[in-house]
């Protein structure tokens, strides 16, 4: 069974691009959000293996969303957050990684983010390592 992914990010590019590299680990990118309400929605509507969340986004910000996604997490508790800032270096991401997100990556992407991310998730979630031929990935 594939890892299942939301990505949550008001840039249309930016989920692209993480859609991306998700499906290029050969991960189901099950839902997009363009803000962080959307996204706590249908994470407890889909309850994915991983949650992509950029820090500033409309409606509720990303401080915001990690709250509520921790309460979220009492009910699935393997879910996985990955966030996303354009932010390099700040209180914000030690805040992230003291609330439980896996890992914290920067805009703009980098290919080398996302094998660190794939690395990371391959630690934690079985379903995330490439299983044969079919689901092997290029190592860099």
């Amino acid at each position: 069974m594939a890892v299942r992914v939301l990505i949550a990010d008001d840039s249309i590019a930016a989920r692209e691009l993480i859609r991306f590299h998700m499906q290029r680990f050969g991960y189901d990118v099950v839902a997009e959000a363009h803000n962080a309400a959307q996204a706590v929605a249908l994470f407890k509507a889909l309850r994915p293996d991983v949650v992509t969340l950029d820090v500033v986004m409309p409606i509720v910000d990303g401080i915001d969303s990690l709250t509520a996604f921790r309460s979220i997490r009492k009910e699935a508790p393997l879910a996985q957050i990955i966030v996303v800032s354009a932010v390099p270096f700040d209180r914000t991401r030690d805040t992230f990684i003291e609330e439980g997100a896996l890992t914290y990556i920067i805009k703009p992407f980098t290919k080398f983010y996302f094998d660190e991310v794939r690395r990371k998730l391959e630690r934690v979630l079985p379903e995330a390592k490439p299983q044969g031929l079919l689901g092997r990935t290029r190592r860099s």
